[in-house]
C-alpha cells in the first residue's frame, strides 16, 4: 500500500506477518543520472552511513551491532538510498536511523577521500576483466554523452575531483527531489506511517523536479575495437538502444529476451544457433531492454570466444535477429518463456528486503511492479503476433552497434 506523506516524499509499506523481521528502504530521486561530476553520487550515496550530525560511523557502526541491525547506504543510478535490516520489534528504531541516515548525513572529510580511494581501486580492477572493458567501450558507444555511458563507480578524473561539499550539494538537491520509504515485514501499516509523518514534518512547499540528463546520442561510429592485454579470449558486444521501463511493449520484450537467450543462457534462439549448431561458445548472454528504468535501455549479445571465430560469431547474431524481424517468434516459444518468467517470479518476492525494494522501485517508475497479479497478467496478455510487432517496432538488425574486445598481441 502506499500513501503520500506531506510534500515530497512517499510511503510504501507491506506487512509481511510471521516474518519477525522489517526491512526499510529510504531512496533518494537522482543518482548517477543527476550527478555532475562522474563518481559523485556513487561517493555520496556510500557516505549516507559515514557520520551524521548527531554520530559519527564508529556510533553508528557500534550501536547497529548491539541491536543486531545491518545499514547499508549505496549510491545507483537512479537514486540514492539507506537500507536497514532489523528485528521486527526493533522497527521504530530501524526506521529512525534509516531516516537519519538519509537525510542528515555530515560527510566527514577522511571518510569521503578513503571511499574515493576505493572506488579508484575498483575501477581499476574492474577494468582489467577483459568482458567489463570490452563492455564499458560498448556504453560509451550508444549512450554517450548520457551518464549511462561510464560506470557508475565514476571515473579516475571525476573522483579526483569529489570532496565532502560536492557530496553535500547532491545530497541537498536530491533530498529536494523527494524521500521514497518503503517498508516491509511484520509491522502495523498505519504505525509505520503515522511515525514518519511524527519524524518528517510536511514543509507545505512542492518538492523539486530532478533534471533528467541530456538524452543519449552514441557515438557516430557503428564499430570499435578494443584492446585486451592479458586476454586469452576474445568478447564481442552488439546492439543498439530500445525503450524505457515504462514502455508499453516492455513486457513484450522481457518475453522476447527469454526466447532470445535470456534465461538460462543456454536456451533460447541464439545459444541454439551459437553454441549448438555452431559450436562458436559455450553461453551467449543476451537482453532486449537492459538498464531500463526511467532512461531507455538495449538491446546487447554478448559472446565470449577465441578471435578467429569472431567474424562467424557476429554473423550468427545479425542473422538470427534478422530472421526474428521477418518471422516473428513462434508460440511455442513464446509458452516457454512465459513459463520461464512467471515460474521465476515468486522467487524474486520471498523475503521482507526483496518486497521493500519492489515497492519502493514501483513508485519511483510510476508503476504497480510490486503487483505480483499486475505484473504475471502483462505477461499472459502479450502473445506471438504482439511479440512480432513490438519485433518490427525496436529491434533493428541494420542498427546494430559493435564493439570487439580482441587480445593484444605481445610482439617482443
Amino acid at each position: 500500500m502506499t500513501a503520500p506523506t506531506g510534500q515530497g516524499r512517499t510511503v510504501r509499506v507491506h506487512e509481511v506477518p510471521g516474518s519477525g523481521v522489517v526491512s526499510i528502504q529510504v531512496w533518494l530521486r537522482g543518482g548517477a543520472r543527476a550527478e555532475w561530476i562522474p563518481g559523485q553520487a556513487s561517493i555520496t550515496g556510500r557516505m549516507m552511513v559515514e557520520g551524521t550530525h548527531s554520530r559519527d560511523w564508529r556510533k553508528i557502526s557500534t550501536d547497529a551491532e548491539e541491536l543486531g541491525m545491518a545499514l547499508d547506504s549505496f549510491g545507483g543510478f537512479e537514486v540514492m538510498g539507506v537500507s536497514v535490516e532489523a528485528l521486527a520489534n526493533d522497527w521504530r528504531v530501524a526506521l529512525e536511523w534509516a531516516l537519519e541516515l538519509a537525510r542528515e548525513p555530515s560527510f566527514p572529510s577522511d571518510r569521503c577521500a578513503l571511499l574515493v580511494r576505493q572506488n579508484q581501486a575498483e575501477i581499476q580492477a574492474l577494468g582489467d576483466q577483459p568482458e567489463i572493458r570490452t563492455a564499458w567501450r560498448f556504453l560509451d558507444q550508444l549512450y554517450r554523452p548520457h551518464p549511462r555511458c561510464r560506470p557508475v563507480q565514476g571515473t579516475s578524473r571525476g573522483l579526483a575531483r569529489i570532496s565532502r561539499q560536492r557530496c553535500a550539494e547532491l545530497h541537498s538537491r536530491s533530498l529536494a527531489a523527494g524521500l521514497i520509504v518503503s517498508v516491509a515485514g511484520e509491522i502495523d501499516e498505519d504505525e509505520v506511517r503515522r511515525l514518519v509523518d511524527d519524524l518528517i514534518e510536511a514543509t507545505g512547499s512542492e518538492a523539486a523536479t530532478a533534471a533528467d540528463p541530456h538524452p543519449p546520442k552514441g557515438m557516430d561510429l557503428e564499430r570499435q575495437e578494443v584492446p585486451l592485454p592479458a586476454a586469452e579470449q576474445a568478447h564481442l558486444l552488439a546492439g543498439h538502444l530500445t525503450i524505457a521501463r515504462n514502455h508499453p511493449d516492455f513486457p513484450a520484450l522481457q518475453l522476447l529476451a527469454v526466447v532470445l537467450g535470456a534465461g538460462s543462457g543456454l536456451s533460447g534462439r541464439l545459444p541454439l544457433r551459437v553454441r549448438e549448431q555452431e559450436g562458436l561458445a559455450y553461453s551467449v548472454e543476451t537482453g532486449t531492454s537492459a538498464g531500463a528504468g526511467l532512461d531507455v535501455g538495449r538491446l546487447f549479445v554478448h559472446i565470449g570466444t577465441s578471435p578467429e571465430l569472431l567474424e562467424r560469431a557476429e554473423l550468427c547474431v545479425r542473422e538470427e535477429l534478422a530472421r526474428l524481424v521477418d518471422e516473428g517468434p513462434q508460440e511455442a516459444e513464446v509458452e516457454e518463456a512465459r513459463s520461464y518468467l512467471l515460474g521465476r517470479e515468486p522467487f524474486r518476492r520471498e523475503t521482507p528486503h526483496q518486497l521493500a525494494e519492489l515497492s519502493a522501485a514501483a513508485e519511483l517508475y510510476g508503476l504497480p511492479i510490486d503487483d505480483a497479479e499486475w505484473t504475471a497478467d502483462r505477461w499472459r496478455s502479450v502473445g506471438a503476433a504482439e511479440i512480432a510487432a513490438a519485433v518490427r517496432r525496436h529491434i533493428r538488425p541494420d542498427d546494430l552497434r559493435i564493439t570487439v574486445g580482441t587480445p593484444r598481441v605481445d610482439r617482443r
